[in-house]
């Protein structure tokens, strides 16, 4: 449904451009199609506001599959300290690293799958946002070795394990790992309840 109402939106605003140029190209009064394509620019972001603000975060079980049509992820367990295994690699004594142990399915009746830009974020209660942290992630992968990206191609039926790092703030209070896949665009979309797993 939000997609379906973006589209619209995107299409009425193209065809008013369209009109809109062609207006000024036969010098015609045009102040009416931009008044009506301001309408809606600010009506759609209105609408995206108050479904941001309604908007809320579903907690599910470590293990449970988020699926975007036939590719699935999900975090089965979650490591947390002050270093990494092997003690590689320490955060100052306001920080912390994250480890989160990752797998991706394919759930398809009969091709492979690439999933379209997943990523993975830890947000807290104030709505920060990380992503992983790449200095972790060179520092663990010298212990345990190169990790599989999230973004891997799955063949049918494929699964495959890979651990993702991530420092945030100690004093970060409830955190929660938000998993998104599609491209920036589809931040656009009204935003709609997400599911998410929790850091103890």
């Amino acid at each position: 449904m939000t997609t379906l109402l973006f589209l619209l939106t995107f299409i009425s605003l193209l065809v008013l451009f369209i009109i809109l140029i062609i207006k000024v190209l036969r010098r015609k009064p045009h102040k009416r199609t931009l008044k009506t394509m301001a309408f809606i620019i600010c009506g759609y972001v209105a609408l995206w506001f108050v479904t941001y603000l309604k908007s809320s975060y579903t907690i599910i079980p470590l293990g449970t599959d988020i699926c975007f049509d036939d590719w699935c992820v999900t975090v089965t367990s979650i490591e947390k300290g002050q270093h990494l295994p092997g003690q590689l690699l320490h955060v100052s004594p306001d920080s912390v690293y994250i480890v989160l142990h990752v797998t991706m399915s394919n759930h398809a009746r009969g091709i492979a799958q690439k999933p379209s830009e997943p990523r993975i974020h830890l947000v807290d209660e104030q709505r920060h946002y990380w992503g992983p942290s790449l200095k972790g992630t060179e520092a663990f992968e010298k212990i345990i070795g190169k990790q599989v990206s999230i973004a891997q191609k799955l063949e049918l039926h494929e699964s495959l394990q890979t651990q993702v790092v991530f420092a945030i703030p100690a004093n970060a209070r409830s955190v929660k790992i938000l998993i998104e896949e599609g491209p920036f665009i589809t931040k656009l979309l009204l935003p709609e309840d997400q599911q998410v797993f929790v850091i103890p």
